[in-house]
């Protein structure tokens, strides 16, 4: 026998506080009025949902304790569908056969009193039954019930309907069968002795009656499976709103109107009106099943992302990893991955062992990253120790049209590595932005065999070192990106001659750059006034300078944008405050803004990096400290002496950079890389750009709700 459940259907309480909230908010204040006065000669037939779901919702436990209805249901539904099928039949002793349920489900462990049965019986059929009274009749029934949840509540109605409906069933089955009642029927049809054993239903509208008690009973059915998946807590609503949405109260009523309708056969309710109750019912039963479709569906679509997100997580081989990126859980046709070498389909096998650097993005604007892993491709097919490494393209769209199908076939004839052949959109593309933070742009993600990530995007990598930086590891970014390698594998595209210059381990280099390219000339005029001074010449010291301000526009562009690269790139780690490396990136790029900058080295080791009062300051000094090159023996130590001074006397600089046309993952939480700062910087501004439903987040303009993605932010750090 099954159990009473006893803990409070918490979630069910919370769904029915929505409904309350949601339905008196849309109830005007003369509307309110109305109810009210006529809360039981409201006519339901011609008002609102929303105005009987405040007059019945007031009526209703929101903790009821859940009960086991389902053995119940099943006696009495059978019970009930195989009256109707009696009382539909000319000849009663021609009992037709139907199931019984004694042996087919426990003794329910749910019994409503007898009483209780019997008051509701006679509130469904001694009652006048008609378009005024029914709903103050319903509402009878509902006051007796308000501690039982929605779907007890119908049950113990279709129970007490059952008591005279089910009568002659009960009877001729004994009779025709010899069957002895099990105690759940007693339970159910326990009849005084003075009551007329031999009754028989009237026949009148017998195939009206019988539509309308089937429909009631799939009415029902529902209801119990709403509660059932309410009562799970397995889903919330964020995850499935549908089912929360779900008006269990107004398909309750109806379905206890249904009922009154079915008791009320034998009375002298008109024809018109039982025709208008079996629409509605249909209406409502209609209504119930989409409601049910749409819960399946965000079911369905919850199991299914979960089941992608726990690959996404813990993968079990690269085959499985892309099988959840990319195709529906039951995809069969896996020969979707177009070989360029061949220019023919290979199976997805063909990948099985490889380590694969997962290329994924849309189709608007890839052409530098096309252009920037061809060398990446062209290392790993040449070099037999990389061949074990492929590129993936799987591109995201989320329309394919046939301008799409054409720009996806073009970019595919500039690639010449492996491409998803699959024209629609991946079907992991909710864990792709949530676990691999995609929002439309472009990211190489690297995994191994096993389907395990190795960089969640690399792309930053590879914009700066390429093929230096493989296999792409993050302790590849360490390796290659030690001291300030970062800087001069930029600086050294810039210009050659700056190479050989910090390959000197003696040489002194300044480089400057700056907003105001008059102040910049300034400083490469007191740097060439220092090198020329006897003093410096006597004591050896060799220095040279270079204007980062006079270089075309162009380049000035790539090179802060592999800056920026650089700094997306190391804020991939968890602790990426700690990095003293990544401290300097951000140094280098709150100068982008600046009037003036330098930075100081002896060779390779940069001694400072400075803006405009600092540098200005020191230089134009150089009297005040050329001395102490002598006296301390060396000129980088009278530099950073008469720096550090300086220092000490300005105020400390308001650090600030911006990060143009990025990804929406940036920590928002930052600390000012200035050593004697180290405050966290504030977040001045963000601006949002709409890419037409490509990305998750979620932004607010003029009130509305609109996709975003960040693609400008300003950090500030302030002293």
């Amino acid at each position: 026998m099954a159990n009473l459940v006893k803990k409070p259907a918490q979630i069910l309480g919370n769904a029915a506080s929505a409904v309350t909230t949601a339905a008196t908010s849309t109830v005007s204040a003369g509307l309110q009025a109305t109810v009210d006065v006529g809360k039981k000669l409201l006519n339901p037939f011609n008002v609102a949902d929303d105005i009987i779901s405040h007059n019945i919702i007031s009526i209703h436990d929101s903790q009821a304790v859940r009960h086991d209805v389902d053995s119940l249901y099943n006696v009495v539904s059978n019970i009930v569908r195989s009256s109707t099928n009696i009382t539909n039949s000319l000849d009663l002793k021609q009992v037709k056969s139907v199931d019984l349920v004694e042996d087919k489900v426990p003794q329910s462990g749910f019994k409503p009193s007898y009483n209780m049965l019997k008051e509701i019986a006679c509130q469904m059929t001694c009652h006048p039954f008609n378009a005024t009274d029914i709903h103050g009749s319903v509402v009878g029934v509902l006051e007796k019930l308000k501690s039982y949840t929605w779907d007890a509540k119908a049950v113990i109605a279709l129970s007490a309907f059952a008591l005279d409906f089910g009568e002659t069933w009960r009877l001729s089955l004994m009779q025709a069968t010899n069957k002895k009642e099990n105690a759940l029927e007693l339970h159910i049809f326990k009849l005084g002795e003075e009551e007329d054993a031999k009754k028989t239903k009237e026949k009148a509208n017998a195939d009206l009656i019988s539509t309308l008690v089937d429909r009631t009973l799939q009415l029902i059915d529902g209801i119990i499976k709403l509660e059932k998946l309410i009562a799970n807590k397995a889903y919330s609503s964020k995850d499935v709103p549908a089912l929360f949405k779900a008006p269990r109260d107004l398909y309750t009523y109806w379905a206890i109107l249904g009922l009154m309708a079915c008791a009320n056969q034998m009375s002298h309710l008109e024809w018109n009106i039982k025709s208008e109750i079996v629409g509605r019912i249909k209406l409502v039963l209609t209504q119930l099943n989409a409601d049910l479709e749409e819960i399946k569906l965000q079911i369905d679509l919850l199991n299914d992302f979960t089941w992608r997100l726990n690959v996404f997580q813990t993968p079990s081989g690269i085959l499985e990893l892309l099988k959840a990126l990319i195709f529906p859980k039951d995809f069969k046709q896996l020969d979707i991955i177009f070989d360029a070498t061949t220019k023919k389909l290979v199976k997805l096998d063909e990948l099985k062992t490889k380590n694969l650097l997962l290329f994924i993005s849309g189709l608007d604007n890839i052409e530098d990253e096309i252009w920037a892993l061809k060398p990446i491709h062209d290392s790993i097919t040449k070099e037999k120790d990389k061949k074990d490494y492929k590129i993936v393209w799987v591109p995201v769209v989320e329309n394919w049209t046939n301008e799409a199908k054409e720009k996806f076939e073009h970019l595919k004839s500039l690639m010449p590595w492996y491409v998803v052949q699959y024209l629609s959109l991946v079907k992991g593309y909710k864990p792709l932005q949530e676990e691999w933070n995609y929002t439309g742009k472009p990211i190489v993600v690297v995994t191994n065999p096993r389907g395990e990530v190795i960089n969640k995007n690399a792309l930053h990598l590879i914009f700066v070192w390429g093929i230096s930086a493989f296999p792409f590891r993050r302790e590849d970014e360490e390796r290659v990106s030690q001291h300030w390698n970062w800087l001069w594998n930029e600086v050294f595209k810039i210009n050659a001659d700056i190479q050989k210059w910090v390959s000197q381990e003696n040489k002194y280099v300044f480089l400057y750059g700056g907003t105001d390219i008059t102040l910049t000339q300034r400083y490469g005029n007191l740097v060439e006034t220092i090198r020329n001074d006897p003093l410096i010449k006597q004591t050896d010291t060799y220095i040279e300078h270079f204007n980062l301000a006079k270089v075309d526009i162009t380049t000035q562009t790539k090179f802060w944008l592999n800056i920026t690269n650089s700094f997306l790139s190391k804020i991939q780690k968890l602790d990426f405050n700690l990095d003293s490396t990544l401290k300097d990136i951000q140094t280098l790029l709150s100068m982008k803004t600046e009037k003036g900058w330098a930075l100081v080295s002896k060779g390779e080791n940069v001694l400072v990096l400075g803006y405009n009062e600092l540098i200005a300051g020191v230089l134009e000094g150089f009297e005040s400290w050329k001395k102490n090159v002598v006296e301390f023996q060396g000129f980088d130590i009278a530099f950073k002496d008469y720096y550090d001074r300086v220092s000490a006397g300005v105020p400390l600089h308001c650090l600030h950079f911006e990060l143009n046309n990025i990804r929406s993952g940036v920590p928002t939480n930052m600390s000012c890389p200035n050593q004697s700062c180290g405050r966290k910087m504030e977040i001045e501004s963000v601006n949002y750009k709409c890419c037409h439903g490509m990305h998750s987040d979620q932004a607010t303009q003029n009130g509305e709700i609109v996709d975003a993605a960040v693609t400008k932010t300003k950090l500030f750090g302030t002293p």
